[in-house]
Order: C-alpha cells, then structure tokens, then sequence
C-alpha cells in the first residue's frame, strides 16, 4: 500500500508541475513565499549535513507549495546526479528548462552529459548545441562539449552502419572468474599472453594451442615477481621475447618502466630495465613490437607529447641500442590520451586508443595506415558495435588480419573478493573494411640429422623478385626460426652452421586470404665430414632465361656456398647442371655444362681455389619428375653440388 501511495503521489507531482511550469514562468528564492523559503532552508540544512534523504523531502515539500520554484529544482538535480539516479536528474533539469527559456549553462551541459553517457547521442547533440550557445565561462568545459558534440555526430552515423561484430569468448583454460585482460599473440598464433589479477597483484600468464584447445593457462616463470605488477605488454613475432611494463620497481627510473626478457634454454631470463632514453621518470607502458623486432611502439606521459599520453616509438640498430624516441605525431596524437599501440605485422597498419578522436565516446579504438617512414594517415574509428559509450580496451590482431582479441567485461556477478569488474579475453572476426594488410611467415625447426638435436644456425632471407636481403638472422637454442613475410613474393632462403653443409630453400608466398600456414617445415642439416659423395640442391641459383649468365638474385646462394667453402678449406665440390626436356638433347647438354660453369667461376672469382672445385653439366638425362606439366620441368632445371671429397 505505501509502495502504491508513494507511487501516486509521484505521477501527481509530476502533472502538477507540467500542468503549471508552462503558465506560470520560474521564481528564484527571492520571490516564494516564507513557507515555501522555510521548506528551501531546511533542505539547504540538511544537505550540509549530508543527510541527502530528508533535503530531498524538504525541497519536494517546497515544490508542492510552489511548482515553478527553481532553485528547489536544481538542488534537487544536484542530489539525484551525485546520486547516480540519472532518471530523476534529468527529469528536474528538463523540467527547469520548461519553466526557464534561459537557463544556466550548467543546465545544459549536465543534461547533455546525461544523455551522453547513456549513449542518447541526439538528445545529447541537442543540448550541446544549446550549451555552446550561451556565453560559456569554462574553457576546459567547451573544449569537453566541442569533443562530445562531434562524438555525437559520429555515433549518430555509426549506429546506422554497424561493423560486422561477433565476439567468442575464448575457453576456461584462460578465462576464469577474475580479471584477465591485455592479450598478446605470436605470429603462428600457438602462443597467447594476457594480465591477470588476483588479489590486487597483476601477473602476466600464458597458454599454448594445441591442436584445437588452448592449455590452461600458467604463470610466466622468470619475469613476474611477488612484490609488484606486471601487466601491459606485448610478445614478438616469434615469441621468443616479451616487453612489459613494470611498475614501482626497484631500480626503476619512474612510475612504470618498460622491461624486455628473452626465452633461452627453456626459461624466460631475468628482466631487464629499458632504460633511458626510452624509459624516464614519469610512466612509460603499452609497448608493441615490430615483427622484425626492430621498432617498439608504446605509450607515455613524457614532457614534448601533444597531450596526456601520447604514443611514441624507438629503433634498434644494429648493436642492439634503442634510439632516443620520437612522438609519432598528428594526426594519431591528441590532446587527450592516445594510447595502447598495436602495430600489426604488415608494418603498415596501427591500431590504438584514444578518446582525443571522434568515436562513441570514452576511449575507443581506432586504426591508421602508414603514409611513409615518418607519417600516418588520418585515424579510422573502427566503429560500431566494436566501439561503445563505454571506454574499449586494447586489441591485437592476428597476422592473417582477420581476427583480433580484446578485453571485454564478463559476468558482473562474477567478482573477485576485492569486488573488481570481471573481464574476459575474446576473439571476433574483423570486418573486411577495418582489416590490414594480410601477411604470413616461414618457420623452421632446425636440426642435426643424426642426433635430431636442434641447431643454432643462420637464416638469410632474400626477397628474389626485389632482388633484395630481406632477412639476417639466427635461430634460436632451440633451433626454430620464425619471419614475417609479405604475401605474393618469392623468397630464397638459406640456413647454415659451421661444420654443416648449407640448405637451400625457395618458398613462395601466395597472395591469398586463404593460406593460413604458408611455410612450415624441418630441416635436418648434414654434417660436412658425413656428406662425401652426396647431391644437395641450390634452389636459389637463378639464370636469365635461356641463357648461362647468372642472375644477380643468385648473390645470396653464391655466398651461402663461398662461406661454406671457406670454413671448410679442405672441401671439394662439383657443381652440377640439370636442365628439361625441352629442345634438342645435345643443346641441353650443353647448357647445363655451361650454367654449372658459371656458377664454378663466379665462386673461383670471388675467392675458391680452382683446384677445389669442378663441374658437370648432365643435361636432361637425370629429371626428378616428370616433365609434362611446367611445375614438373620446372624442378628439374636445377643446379646442384656434390661433395667430391674433404
């Protein structure tokens, strides 16, 4: 019965007050009677007093005696927004409006908030436009209606043209009911690194794909530590190297600094302080790694930015040092907060937050596309649903550019002991028009071929269609190698370790949405002293068409086999010549005795003793397949060599 009283009582108010507000204008404190006034002060009272319940019960009585009376009807609104009771606030700020063609700014602009931060972007846009319309004494707040304002704009379009979004939450092996949130991925997506908090203390875990589950998810041994916060970082390519952001650190430079750890012999080694000059000593986080682990892009609060926190980025050179960063500028860096950089391994798309953007309000995610080395191109809002009223948190995405992981909120129910918002990690598959470029990759796993112990050995990549290195490095302890590559190009590739015969590999990459795992493979390296008398193919020896003159793309191949030669002094080989079927036999002969003869001096030339090395052309007469298709004639036209002795 009390429930129904009250509730009459509250339709009645309010038809009394929409009944009168129009014909009978607003009175301020000045102009009500002393009832009423009495009711005002004691409202006014008991709100000092914090007692929030019975000022409201004051100023309700006041407004019965006199409904047009606004200053009841602001302090009443006043209650309800500090209250957090969006629906009585805004029913007062309305119903000053109805009884005052001229408010104050703060009328308008509370009520615009209102709306905004329930996504009511007309009704919002609407009381905007009224707020900077009046003569507004806060520049600060301007400046907040102007950004609002043209969220407003935006979200009103996005909702009409929402983005493909589907989100999946990834399984219990990773999600559980406390926070997990910042996922990383290596680039053959087997390996996923996220933050998870547990009784106030961040610790960075991992999980391992296999097959068609993820493994339940463990601590990362070696880098999180007992005392303090791990969190906000990203992991390379290959997963061999993890950035994080430490925070309050002994040793630390600043608030939170930027640390790196490399997983050797099956342990992540003990981490190490950045430094300056890419740490300082305010708050450095949020880092992303380049897929050549060449670039780190992250997050500052450091002097010289456009606004709180700008995005920065730093180079490795070839010693190992970082450069001093730089701000990687308008139009990506705002005002505001620009932050949680991700830079996708095409090296020509970055996906960020920023609430300095046009966007659906709080901090939204956005992505931007390389002009050169030194410019970006304008921000794209990667829209709505993916965006929300609410503040989105950073994304990854995979290197195929379909897929992306995000932090979202999970079940409210379920919460930690501390009470923190559950968040979860989610994949959903991104939208054609948000996507980057799509990339792929060659892994190897080298090995001995006797023992099948793994190999640490060198990888030199070319480009052969660019005629350009591409690639210089070494695998791992644990023998395995992993490099991003641009689809639709050719690349040689070779592996060698001092005492092992060379291998030589050709791969190409098709340019195809399709192709998710372009190039995995095992190589088994043959130990020189174990090799006498046997072939080995050098795919990366390339002639111009018809012709025994070397192809400046065989470079690569030609110092693979010199510096093998070198190494090993004693060693002698013959170059071997192969052609097709196709023209005369004796033509044939003769070219393959003449490419293999190229290929003999070119190395005689650049330093092998002539008695060390010899050749023989052996025409079509040993094909390796058939020669009706041209893939098959392909793969027979080849240049070998063979051990002859050591």
């Amino acid at each position: 019965m009390i429930f129904f009283q009250r509730y009459f009582f509250t339709i009645l108010f309010i038809t009394i007050v929409q009944n009168l507000v129009f014909s009978q204008g607003y009175v301020g404190v000045k102009e009500v009677d002393a009832k009423t006034k009495k009711f005002y002060d004691e409202g006014q009272k008991s709100a000092m007093a914090q007692a929030f319940g019975k000022a409201k019960s004051s100023y309700r009585k006041a407004l019965e005696i006199t409904p047009n009376f606004q200053d009841a009807m602001i302090e009443l609104a006043g209650i309800y927004f500090s209250q957090k009771n969006e629906d009585s606030c805004v029913y007062f700020l309305n119903a000053i409006k109805d009884i005052n063609p001229k408010p104050s700014a703060r009328v308008y602009y509370t009520l615009a908030t209102l709306y905004y931060n329930r996504g009511d972007y007309e009704l919002a846009q609407v009381e905007l436009q009224k707020y900077l319309g009046t003569d507004i004494k806060s520049a600060k707040s301007a400046e907040d209606a102007k950004l609002k304002l043209a969220n407003c704009v935006f979200a009103i379009e996005a909702k009409k043209k929402p983005r493909l979004f589907s989100p999946i939450r990834l399984s219990d092996s990773i999600n559980t009911y406390r926070p997990e949130y910042l996922p990383s991925i290596s680039a053959d997506e087997e390996l996923l690194v996220f933050s998870r908090m547990i009784d106030r203390q961040e610790d960075l875990y991992y999980s391992q794909w296999n097959k068609d589950h993820w493994s339940r998810a463990q601590p990362l041994e070696g880098v999180n530590t007992e005392k303090y916060n791990e969190a906000g970082h990203c992991v390379s390519a290959d997963g061999k190297t993890i950035v994080f952001t430490g925070c309050n650190m002994p040793g630390g430079l600043g608030s939170c600094d930027l640390y790196i750890s490399y997983f050797k012999n099956g342990r992540w080694t003990q981490p190490a302080n950045l430094d300056s000059p890419i740490n300082t000593p305010g708050w450095e986080s949020q880092p992303s790694l380049s897929a050549d682990g060449n670039v780190l892009y992250f997050s500052s609060e450091r002097p010289g930015g456009y606004g709180l926190r700008d995005i920065w980025h730093t180079e490795k050179s070839a010693s190992g040092r970082w450069s001093t960063p730089k701000n990687i500028g308008a139009p990506i860096n705002t005002t505001r907060n620009d932050s949680s950089p991700f830079i996708h391994a095409d090296n020509q798309t970055l996906y960020f937050m920023s609430d300095g953007l046009p966007g659906m309000g709080g901090t939204d995610l956005f992505f931007s596309k390389r002009i050169d080395t030194e410019h970006w191109d304008v921000p794209i809002n990667l829209g709505y649903p993916i965006n929300t009223i609410g503040n989105e948190g950073a994304l990854v995405v995979n290197i195929d550019g379909d897929k992306a992981y995000y932090t979202s909120t999970g079940a409210k129910s379920l919460q930690d002991k501390d009470g923190l918002e559950n968040t979860d990690i989610y994949s959903f598959e991104l939208d054609k028009e948000i996507r980057p470029q799509s990339v792929s990759f060659f892994k190897a796993l080298v090995l001995d071929a006797t023992s099948s112990k793994p190999i640490v050995s060198g990888v030199k990549i070319t480009d052969i269609q660019k005629n350009l290195s591409f690639y210089n490095g070494n695998t791992s302890d644990d023998g395995t190698a992993l490099v991003i590559m641009p689809k639709g190009d050719q690349y040689g590739i070779q592996i060698s370790a001092q005492g092992y015969i060379f291998i030589s590999e050709s791969v190409k990459i098709p340019d195809s949405a399709n192709v998710k795992m372009p190039y995995i493979s095992t190589y088994k390296m043959e130990k020189i002293g174990n090799s006498i008398g046997k072939t080995f193919p050098m795919r990366n020896i390339f002639f111009e068409s018809g012709s025994d003159q070397l192809s400046s793309a065989s470079n690569a191949e030609l110092g693979s086999i010199f510096l093998m030669m070198k190494e090993n002094p004693d060693i002698v080989v013959q170059i071997d010549g192969h052609t097709d079927n196709v023209g005369g036999e004796k033509d044939n002969l003769l070219l393959s005795q003449n490419r293999a003869k190229s290929v003999m001096n070119e190395l005689i030339k650049r330093g092998i003793p002539a008695k060390k090395i010899q050749y023989k052309g052996f025409g079509e007469s040993k094909p390796l397949t058939d020669n009706a298709t041209e893939n098959g004639r392909q793969v027979n036209r080849r240049t070998e060599f063979t051990i002859i002795s050591l």
